[in-house]
């Protein structure tokens, strides 16, 4: 097996464990916050707003320098420190007395980990060009199936065994991949002296002028239409679980309900995201983007006027399958427009932006659950959502790409050039 294969397949069954474990508390959440304190639906509203704000926050402004000290200092050193401080903080909350000392470590949590980013970098800098659309596809379902599972097992788990019990199990999961990462990945890796003397030359430059070396401005559109996206399903991470208690208040089973609505979307995302990403090679990645945007908002706004949770699985499943078609091809696009040897910072950057996205959502869905009602958190998604799919429809264009065969431009590209995203077919991977 090439290297770059065993390289795929282990970050990606480390990534499975890393996000079970991250995402197996994520259902029973709200209700870990009231059994610590919070008296009221609208008191944990805040809290799990807290609990989700203050991780993105952090992530948003770390990300960035995790990102470049990739690009320094070694992909895989980074993925192992971020799994490290994932399995060391996740044991800690157990341990957590009040919702503050809660919020506290899920913000360092933010700051310190990012798995998901420092896989992507890793998958991203290690595969062949030609081979990073399936790379980064197999990795999005790996994650996508994480997210799916964890919820399930560890809703399972908390209504078996009692929820702090569940964070020393999540913690085990990540200490499993970071001992498989540290003993079977491998990572082709010179620390570009070059680039750092470059870099160091020129940081008396513009930061804009900096980051046109970095990014083109198609990229750029597409990193900020992913923080939007981030944003618009972030907003209503601090609802969902209080949103079907309310629904079935006495289920004797609650997080274990939870979990599988949780758990619906991620389920059909996982499924689909594969096949919508060859899709999106066949028929246009920005036409995949928009019908994928309006597609998940078609489905976020009937959730408004859901009256029990089956009809809410029903509805995220289908949701689900368009959101498939989201990240992959985003993702695919970031790295085939960005040199490699840059890629670990502009995976940071787009790590970053999503943080914040995540770190302004739940603030905005608990407010309008505590002023206007939880159902309404659903419409306002879907119409975040509908306007973001006419920006990317009117913003985005794509690159144009030479036919098989031409010969492309020369890859030494001024960065007033690459700036405006003419970079050449070397770069861009064939």
């Amino acid at each position: 097996m090439h290297r770059w294969k065993l390289n795929v397949f282990v970050v990606c069954f480390a990534q499975l464990l890393t996000l079970i474990g991250f995402s197996a508390y994520l259902p029973f959440m709200p209700y870990y916050i009231m059994d610590l304190g919070a008296g009221s639906y609208q008191e944990a509203a805040k809290w799990q707003a807290l609990f989700e704000t203050g991780s993105a926050m952090a992530m948003m402004l770390a990300s960035p320098v995790w990102g470049a000290l990739a690009d320094r200092f070694g992909r895989k050193v980074m993925l192992m420190r971020a799994t490290f401080f994932g399995a060391l903080l996740a044991f800690g909350m157990s341990l957590v007395q009040t919702p503050v000392q809660l919020v506290i470590i899920r913000t360092l949590q933010g700051a310190f980990c990012g798995t998901v980013s420092a896989a992507m970098v890793m998958v991203a800098t290690q595969t062949p060009d030609e081979h990073l659309g399936v790379a980064l596809g197999l990795m999005q379902t790996t994650q996508y199936i994480g997210h799916a599972i964890g919820p399930l097992v560890g809703g399972t788990l908390g209504d078996t065994l009692g929820y702090r019990s569940v964070f020393p199990v999540s913690a085990a999961m990540m200490a499993v991949a970071l001992v498989m990462i540290a003993l079977f990945t491998h990572e082709r890796f010179e620390a570009p002296q070059r680039a750092i003397k470059v870099a160091s030359a020129r940081a008396s430059g513009l930061p804009l002028e900096r980051l046109r070396e970095v990014i083109t401005r198609n990229a750029m559109i597409m990193l900020l239409a992913l923080g939007a996206i981030r944003f618009a399903m972030a907003v209503e991470s601090p609802i969902i679980s209080l949103y079907v208690k309310s629904m079935a208040p006495d289920h004797p089973r609650i997080a274990t309900l939870a979990g599988m609505v949780v758990s619906a979307s991620s389920i059909s995302t996982a499924l689909a995201a594969l096949a919508i990403g060859r899709l999106a090679d066949r028929v246009g990645q920005k036409k995949v983007l928009v019908a994928c945007a309006l597609g998940v908002a078609a489905f976020q706004a009937p959730q408004a006027f859901a009256t029990s949770p089956i009809q809410l699985i029903v509805l995220r499943v289908f949701q689900g399958v368009f959101m498939g078609g989201t990240a992959p091809t985003a993702n695919a696009l970031l790295a085939r427009t960005t040199p490699s040897e840059r890629r670990g910072t502009i995976f940071g950057l787009s790590n970053s932006i999503q943080a914040g996205g995540r770190a302004l959502g739940p603030m905005v869905g608990a407010g309008v659950a505590n002023n206007l009602g939880m159902s309404n958190v659903f419409l306002v998604t879907a119409s975040l959502l509908a306007v973001i799919s006419g920006v990317v429809g009117f913003l985005v264009q794509l690159p144009k790409v030479a036919p098989f065969g031409q010969a492309a431009p020369s890859p030494a590209v001024s960065p007033g050039l690459a700036a405006t995203g003419q970079v050449a077919k070397t770069k861009m991977g064939g």
